[in-house]
């Protein structure tokens, strides 16, 4: 079964947001490359910053969860570059995510806005997470017996009582 994952109202704004003033920047390399007639080396500098902006852009997409999905043997978190699968036999405990341990959350290596919220991050109460968030909401976290935790934050959380009664 798939379970959506939408981003919620700061996802998209932050996405959007990003977009436009990398169009802006993007706009403004570009004049300085086609304006470039003599074929100096700034030409290579500003061409490496649109590549780098367009990088941004596509890594984040390509890594970004779109929805996840439960089968008999596995929990999937599915994104464009591919698939996160964990063995449901390894999932040790399932549940919500209160908003007081939240407190303090530092993103450590990850995205926070951009498609979503996803990578490392760590908590004082919790420790270091890996999160495959699209929301700020509907939080649940995965605990697994390689002693790794996993948020995810689908749009119908049933999906707990789905992933409980098959682990």
């Amino acid at each position: 079964m798939e379970y959506k994952a939408s981003l919620d109202t700061l996802a998209k704004t932050i996405t959007i947001g990003i977009f436009i003033l990398f169009i802006t920047i993007g706009q403004h390399h570009l004049r300085i490359i086609l304006a470039n007639k003599d074929g100096s080396s700034s030409i290579w500098i500003h061409s490496i910053l649109l590549l780098l902006l367009v990088a941004v852009i596509v890594g984040s997409w390509l890594y970004a969860p779109q929805s996840y999905s439960i089968d008999n043997s596995e929990f999937i978190i599915n994104r464009p570059i591919g698939k996160i699968r964990i063995k449901r036999s390894d999932i040790t405990q399932v549940r919500t995510v209160e908003e007081n341990e939240m407190n303090g959350t530092i993103r450590t290596f990850g995205v926070g806005g951009l498609f979503g919220y996803f990578g490392k991050f760590h908590t004082p109460k919790i420790g270091t997470i890996t999160f495959y968030a699209t929301k700020r909401q509907n939080r649940i976290l995965m605990f697994t017996n390689q002693n790794k935790n996993i948020l995810i934050t689908p749009d119908d959380i049933s999906i707990i009582e789905k992933i409980k009664r098959q682990s």
